[in-house]
């Protein structure tokens, strides 16, 4: 027991971030599952990053700013989800409009728009103070030295998606299956889409400043995918993509603090085991 409240004194910021980002992010998956825009799952939070990139650079415009960041050793949470935030929402944006014009090359323009946002964070962190730290942070998805500035600003988020999302996920996925039947219900399709930016631009956003991209990539991407074998109905799907998520979420602490690995690297091989053995026992079995 003694074990236990020390590894909780130690890592309780990181693990309730953890905890938090396990139940929204796979749900922001999932919606983009369904819309057949999985490949946004790479590129949205790449330019998140992008953006927190920006902001790095950006921040000895801001004298207050800097100076936390000088006495911290970081940059202030709610500055660098602004950036973040603001890139993942405005990428979701173009990407949508830009594909509504060029249906034909809309996966091309996402994988191209990632290859760009990549290249972008690189040459921004090359030149932001601090900014090589960073990078290997984020990239390493050590969130085991979140403090509570980070943990709280993820919660919040997180919140508030979630709560958005409980008021609409009836409206976003019957705009993503039946858009005919959505306007003749007398629901705007337009408006869901908006709705779909703001919650996945906020939650990536979100994700990027605290847990990191890796983290992110494996719960936008894995859960949805794996908890697509088992009980039709979009309820089930979604608990079955939020279950997997939290058990692998749970299980890489313990495997992490072992084996003394980056959290970011163990959380994203654990979402692939958890989901194949999730996969396996959600296919349905011919009988003979």
């Amino acid at each position: 027991m003694s074990d236990v409240l020390f590894w909780w004194g130690l890592l309780r910021e990181g693990i309730l971030a953890s905890l938090a980002a396990a139940i929204v992010l796979p749900l922001m998956g999932a919606v983009l599952f369904a819309r057949r825009s999985a490949l946004l799952g790479v590129a949205v939070p790449q330019f998140a990053a992008a953006g927190l990139a920006l902001g790095m650079v950006l921040i000895p415009w801001f004298p207050s700013m800097q100076e936390e960041f000088l006495h911290h050793g970081h940059p202030p949470m709610l500055y660098s989800f602004a950036f973040a935030g603001s890139a993942a929402a405005l990428s979701l944006g173009v990407f949508a409009a830009l594909s509504s014009k060029f249906i034909n090359y809309k996966q091309a323009m996402i994988a191209a728009g990632f290859s760009l946002a990549l290249a972008v964070t690189v040459l921004l962190l090359n030149s932001a103070p601090a900014g090589a730290q960073l990078a290997d942070s984020l990239l390493r998805g050590e969130i085991i030295l979140l403090d509570e500035h980070g943990m709280m600003t993820l919660l919040i988020v997180s919140g508030l998606v979630l709560l958005s999302f409980v008021v609409l996920w009836r409206w976003i996925f019957l705009s993503a299956f039946d858009p005919e039947q959505t306007v003749a219900l007398g629901h705007s399709v337009t408006a869901a889409e908006r709705w779909q930016v703001l919650l996945v631009g906020a939650a990536v956003g979100g994700g990027v400043v605290t847990v990191g991209p890796m983290l992110v990539f494996a719960l936008l991407f894995l859960p949805p995918l794996f908890a697509v074998c088992g009980k039709p109905g979009v309820l089930p799907y979604l608990t079955r993509t939020v279950s997997i998520a939290l058990v692998a979420i749970i299980f890489s602490w313990p495997l992490s603090v072992w084996l003394d690995w980056p959290f970011g690297s163990c959380a994203c091989l654990a979402c692939f085991v958890v989901g194949c053995g999730a996969a396996v026992l959600g296919k349905p079995h011919r009988t003979r």
